[in-house]
């Protein structure tokens, strides 16, 4: 999943981490992380885009207020005529228009500071113009103000582990009186950026933003508070006016070296009866219910294979946000046999471990690129089998089935690689390698599942390129191991409307999977590397009594997607079990005329913005239909944000009411 998830884990200010979620079919995209601001007047825009759900850690704020990383003496001749702004005036605060030309601020008494990677080892470099003494002073522009804060910047993520960055700000003094304002206002021309509003009660970097677009034309940014959403790694914070610590502004980038600038005039705080107030813009519907029908015949598997899937793949969870990270080759124990034996003591049958397998390829890319067909692929056999030799003796001794989920959040198999002969070949003898170590166990519950959610962060691998690799792993698996079952799952994230339009694999021994976060509207909401990060208490099922007429009550704002806005407008027809069961009924009467199981390893809801009596409506929904379709299924995750159990990491005790939603003692 792209985010997945998808789940979320603190750690130190020198890493953080990935969040992950799955989805299916259209509704899952390559999302940004946080929400994304459409600039108003802007006439281009040229994004500089971060898919990355790994946010860099802020330096500290108290940086020095000439912290630039190099010395710009660019010239202040005024530039040719770019427009005319519109001044910041009224009940609010004009935080700074620059026209002093120094880096001070006479409002808030404090200056303009700047920060970069480089303590993190990256090699981005932020400069603005100077004075003669050295000083940072603003840049000079010609848009009806004579000056506005300019920076330059090249982001380098050089040997920092996550995506460069670089950023700029002002410390605000703590105050009861700064509970007024509701919103800021800026105008800008440049690059893509971010703009924090930072706050006291937030402690773990996991800071309030929005995420504004490129434009190369003078563009007015107007931001309400209440529209503000978090990175999603840390822990969840009401944003508090009063406790504003820092305004301040931030350019990501990736793994290509990227240069840009920005200009920034005319910061103004408004004051809360300036803020735009959201208007009625929808009806309240009383719910629309497809009418679901079936006979028994069209559901029936009869294959062997339907009834192994039912006893060992059913009443699943996935050990999420560890060893599928980017960055996830093992190292200790995140989860271990105290975590097994408390699944297994609340009723969970099987445990899902996503794992990215080729980073035990110790030549993975050398092999890749050879073109003489003399490197062999080499592993790291005693860390790879550490790990899953501990979770195969685990399981079996507390009675558990065991998948093996080849998973990969750094997205190496995409539309590039999808056509490299050696790369498939190197996906291949992976699983070739690891299927031969499992090749003379007699357990018939461990279970290889190909790779999860092809080209997981875009979704453009196709299904016709998909089958080559997935036939290239299954005939290699197949070359040391003819026993242990193989699961697969579509393209587009293991889309249900591409899987029932396949041709099932000859092998016989092949378990089919889907995932399903349906309704995504629901499933997804909060959910900060998606375009539902600002939506908020969307009920399941839907329920007239609980909607209103204002998109806004539920986080609709003007930078809202208009696919999710028409996905909330709609909600009335697609908020309810029998919607669900409409489409996952596709997959299931595919599988009943090909005679093959199907199954779903992914399901869940983020519990950032939802209700716990909503999520429990939705287990319940998503239990019955697998019941009454007799699907095998298997929850997103363990414990995070999609979690069964209590616990910031490591579980402690099933949250209340799961046992009930999912009959785990049954």
């Amino acid at each position: 999943m792209n985010f997945k998830t998808k789940t979320s884990l603190a750690i130190s200010a020198a890493a953080l981490l990935l969040l992950n979620a799955c989805g299916d079919d259209s509704n899952k995209s390559s999302a940004p992380d946080e929400m994304e601001v459409t600039p108003t007047d802007s006439t281009t825009t040229n994004t500089n885009p971060t898919d990355s759900t790994e946010v860099p850690v802020q330096t500290d704020s108290t940086a020095t207020p000439a912290d630039t990383s190099a010395k710009d003496t660019s010239s202040t001749t005024t530039p040719p005529d770019e427009g005319s702004i519109t001044p910041a005036q009224g009940k609010g605060l004009l935080v700074d228009d620059f026209e002093d030309g120094d880096n001070y601020s006479a409002t808030i008494d404090n200056y303009w500071y700047t920060y970069s990677d480089n303590d993190n080892d990256g090699a981005s470099v932020i400069t603005t113009p100077v004075n003669e003494d050295g000083d940072m002073v603003a840049g000079a522009v010609n848009n009806g103000s004579k000056y506005a804060l300019q920076v330059n910047y090249t982001l380098d993520k050089g040997d920092y582990e996550f995506d460069p960055y670089v950023g700029w700000g002002i410390q605000v003094a703590e105050s009861d009186e700064n509970g007024r304002f509701g919103g800021i206002t800026y105008w800008y021309k440049g690059g893509a950026h971010e703009v924090h509003i930072e706050v006291s009660d937030v402690t773990d970097y996991d800071v309030h933003l929005a995420k504004l677009k490129a434009s190369r034309t003078w563009t007015q940014a107007v931001i309400r508070f209440k529209d503000l959403v978090q990175g999603g790694w840390g822990e969840t914070v009401a944003f508090d006016a009063k406790h504003i610590k820092a305004i301040s502004f931030q350019a990501k980038g990736s793994a290509k070296v990227y240069s840009d600038s920005l200009f920034i005039d005319n910061i103004y705080l408004q004051d809360t009866s300036e803020v735009e107030k959201d208007q009625p813009d929808m009806t309240i519907n009383d719910p629309v219910i497809p009418t679901v029908e079936f006979t028994e015949a069209e559901i029936t598997v009869t294959s062997p294979l339907q009834a192994k899937a039912m006893k060992y793949l059913n009443k699943g969870v996935n050990f999420t946000n560890w060893l599928e990270n980017a960055n996830g080759k093992f190292k200790k124990f995140v989860f271990d046999e105290t975590d097994v034996q408390l699944l297994a003591d609340n009723g969970i049958k099987s445990l899902r471990l996503p794992i990215d397998l080729d980073l035990y390829a110790t030549n993975r890319n050398e092999f890749v690129k050879d073109t003489t067909g003399t490197v062999e692929l080499a592993f790291d056999d005693s860390t790879l089998f550490t790990v899953l030799d501990s979770f195969v003796e685990w399981t079996g001794k507390h009675n558990m089935s065991f998948v093996i989920d080849y998973h990969e959040y750094d997205n190496g198999y995409n539309t590039t690689t999808a056509t490299n002969d050696k790369y498939i070949q190197m996906m291949a003898e992976t699983w070739k390698h690891v299927a031969a170590h499992y090749a003379e166990n007699t357990r018939e519950d461990i279970f290889f599942e190909l790779l999860n959610e092809p080209d997981m962060s875009n979704g453009k691998v196709t299904a016709d390129q998909w089958t080559v690799a997935a036939q290239a792993m299954i005939d290699s698996i197949r070359t040391v191991d003819k026993t242990h079952s193989i699961l697969f799952g579509d393209a587009q994230w293991y889309s249900i409307s591409l899987l029932a339009k396949r041709t099932p694999f000859t092998d016989d021994n092949i378990i089919y999977v889907i995932h399903t976060y349906e309704p995504f509207a629901f499933t997804h909401q909060g959910g900060s590397w998606t375009d539902y990060a600002t939506i908020h208490d969307i009920p399941f099922p839907y329920d007239p009594a609980k909607w209103s007429t204002v998109s806004g009550d539920f986080g609709v704002t003007k930078s809202t997607a208009t696919y999710v806005k028409n996905a909330i407008k709609n909600y009335y027809k697609t908020g309810s079990k029998e919607a669900i069961l409409e489409q996952i009924l596709k997959a299931k009467k595919w599988a009943a005329t090909n005679n093959v199981p199907v199954i779903i390893n992914e399901f869940g809801a983020l519990s950032l913005r939802s209700t716990a009596e909503s999520r429990l409506n939705y287990l319940t929904a998503m239990r019955e239909i697998c019941d009454t379709l007799q699907i095998p299924w298997t929850h997103w995750g363990y414990t995070g944000d999609f979690s069964l159990f209590e616990g910031d990491l490591k579980g402690t005790k099933l949250i209340d009411g799961i046992a009930e939603a999912l009959k785990l003692n049954d």
